[in-house]
C-alpha cells in the first residue's frame, strides 16, 4: 500500500512540475512541436539563418584559430567521416562539431540577437545538427524544424535567465547547449523525460567567460557548447538521467550564473512566438554594438567625402553595451580589434567598410589606423540603444559634420535583404570554394526545406 501511495505521490509531482517548471516545459514543447504549426515566415528565417551560418563558416575555416584547433585534434588522432565546413579535412562528429563551431564563431560574422542579450544562437546548435545528419538521414524540413526548435530554446533561456544583466558570462556558452541539446534530442525522437534529462546534461555542462572576448576562446566556446549538448541528448537517449529542475532550481542554472530565479517568461507564447524572428544578420565583422557607430561614419564619409587624413577628431555617442563589449582602445591583435569600437570607425574613414579581411592583426598595428584611432573617442548615452550612435567628425578645416543613427544596417529595422545575405555569402566563400560550389551550396541552403536528405548541404560545404 505504502510502494502504491508514494508512485501516486510522484505522479502528482510530476504532474505539479509539469505546470510550473520551465525545464520540463520547455522540454513538453519541444517533443509535441509539428512542422506544420511554424509559420511559414519562421521558416523562411529559419533558411536565411542557415545562409549566413554556412558562410560565416567556410569562411572562418582558414583562420588560424581553426587551424590551431585541428592541430591539436590531429594530435590527439582525431578522424572520421563527418565534414569540416569549407575544408578538405574530416572529422568523428564531436570533433566536427567543435571545429564547426569554432569556424562559424571566430569572424564574429554570425547571426546574433540584440532583444535583450547577444546570444549567437546558431554556432552552438547548426554544427551538431549538420554533424548528426552524416550517420542518419533527415530531410529537410526535419532539419530545418530542429534547428528552429534549438534556436528558440537556447533564446528564451538567455533572455529569461540573463536579460539585460550579465555578471560575465558568454551567454552563448550559457543556454547554448540546451538549445544544442533540444535540436538533436528532436532528431533523435526523445521523449519529454528524455528531453528534461538532456537539457540538465547540457545545462550541468555551461560555462563561457566575457573575458575571453578579444581571443581564440571566443569561438571556442560556442563549439564546445555545441559538442556539449550534443553529447547531452545522446547520453539522454541512452537512459542517462540528471535533475528534473535543472533550470530553474534553487541550485539551478539561473541561480548560479545570476543569483536570480529565471523569469517565468521563459515559457510564454511558446509555439505563437519564435525567437528566430529576432536574429539579426551582420554587415560589418565584429562586435555588433560597434555597428551604429560604424555606420555613422560611414554615412559621413559618403556624403562629405573627405578622406581619413582630414580627419582632426572623431567623438562618439554610443550606448552603454557599447563600451561594456567593445571598448577596448588598444587592440593588439585582429581578434581584439573585432571588440573596439574606436578601430572599427577608423577602418570605416580610412577604407570605407569593415569587412572581415580589415580585422588582422597587420591592420590592428597598423600605424596609419593606430593614429586615426587615437583621434576616436566615445561616451555613452543612456538614452540610447544599442542599435542607435550619434557620430560627429571634426576635420581639419574647423568643419564639423554629423550624423545620428536611429537603426544600425542590419538591425531588425533596418535589415539585410534576402540579396543581401547572398551576396554576403558569395563573398565570404570565395577564398575557400570554387564560384561553381558556391552557388550550388547557396541553393542547397535557400531550398532546404524540400530536401529528401539534408546531409548534402554539408557534403556540398567541404572543399
Amino acid at each position: 500500500m505504502r510502494d502504491v501511495m508514494t508512485k501516486a505521490a510522484k505522479l502528482e509531482e510530476r504532474e505539479r512540475i509539469d505546470g510550473a517548471a520551465i525545464t520540463r516545459g520547455l522540454a513538453n514543447y519541444v517533443v509535441a512541436s509539428r512542422f506544420e504549426d511554424i509559420p511559414a515566415e519562421v521558416r523562411h528565417e529559419g533558411v536565411r539563418s542557415l545562409v549566413n551560418f554556412i558562410g560565416c563558416a567556410v569562411a572562418g575555416s582558414r583562420h588560424e584559430t581553426v587551424e590551431a584547433a585541428l592541430a591539436a585534434l590531429k594530435d590527439l588522432g582525431a578522424s572520421g567521416e563527418a565534414v569540416v565546413l569549407g575544408r578538405s579535412e574530416r572529422l568523428d562528429a564531436m570533433n566536427a562539431t567543435l571545429v564547426n563551431g569554432i569556424s562559424s564563431a571566430v569572424l564574429d560574422f554570425d547571426a546574433t540577437q540584440f532583444k535583450r542579450t547577444n546570444i549567437h544562437p546558431s554556432g552552438p546548435v547548426l554544427p551538431p545538427l549538420l554533424a548528426f545528419m552524416n550517420w542518419r538521414s533527415v530531410s529537410g524540413a526535419e532539419f530545418l524544424h530542429a534547428y528552429i526548435l534549438a534556436v528558440e530554446v537556447a533564446c528564451r533561456l538567455a533572455n529569461g535567465i540573463f536579460g539585460e544583466e550579465n555578471p560575465g558570462w558568454h551567454v552563448t556558452g550559457a543556454t547554448g547547449g540546451v538549445g544544442a541539446a533540444a535540436g538533436i534530442g528532436r532528431l533523435l525522437g526523445l521523449s519529454a523525460d528524455k528531453m528534461t534529462a538532456a537539457f540538465g546534461i547540457a545545462a550541468t555542462q555551461a560555462g563561457g567567460l566575457r573575458e575571453m572576448y578579444g581571443t581564440m576562446c571566443k569561438s571556442f566556446t560556442p563549439g564546445r557548447t555545441a559538442q556539449n549538448g550534443y553529447l547531452a541528448a545522446l547520453l539522454a537517449a541512452r537512459g542517462f538521467d540528471s535533475a528534473e529542475r535543472a533550470i530553474e532550481g534553487d541550485k539551478g542554472l539561473a541561480m548560479v550564473m545570476t543569483g536570480r530565479p529565471a523569469e517565468r517568461e521563459i515559457l510564454q507564447g511558446l509555439g505563437e512566438r519564435f525567437e528566430i524572428m529576432h536574429n539579426i544578420y551582420k554587415p560589418f565583422a565584429c562586435a555588433i554594438v560597434s555597428h551604429a557607430a560604424i555606420d555613422g561614419a560611414l554615412r559621413l564619409r559618403k556624403l562629405h567625402a573627405f578622406t581619413a587624413e582630414e580627419v582632426a577628431h572623431v567623438h562618439l555617442l554610443v550606448s552603454p553595451p557599447t563600451l561594456a563589449l567593445a571598448g577596448k582602445r588598444d587592440p593588439n591583435t585582429g581578434l581584439e580589434s573585432k571588440f573596439s569600437v574606436y578601430h572599427g570607425v577608423a577602418l570605416a574613414l580610412r577604407y570605407g567598410d569593415a569587412d572581415p579581411r580589415r580585422f588582422q592583426d597587420s591592420y590592428a598595428l597598423d600605424p596609419a589606423l593606430t593614429a586615426l584611432r587615437a583621434r576616436v573617442t566615445a561616451e555613452t548615452d543612456t538614452g540610447l540603444a544599442k542599435d542607435q550612435a550619434e557620430v560627429i567628425i571634426t576635420l581639419a578645416d574647423g568643419r564639423e559634420v554629423k550624423t545620428r543613427i536611429e537603426h544600425a544596417v542590419g538591425s531588425l529595422v533596418n535589415p539585410m535583404s534576402d540579396a543581401d545575405l547572398d551576396d554576403k555569402f558569395r563573398g565570404l566563400c570565395a577564398d575557400a570554394l570554387p564560384k561553381q560550389k558556391i552557388e550550388r551550396l547557396l541553393e542547397l541552403c535557400r531550398n532546404c526545406e524540400r530536401l529528401a536528405d539534408a546531409n548534402v548541404i554539408a557534403q556540398a560545404a567541404a572543399a
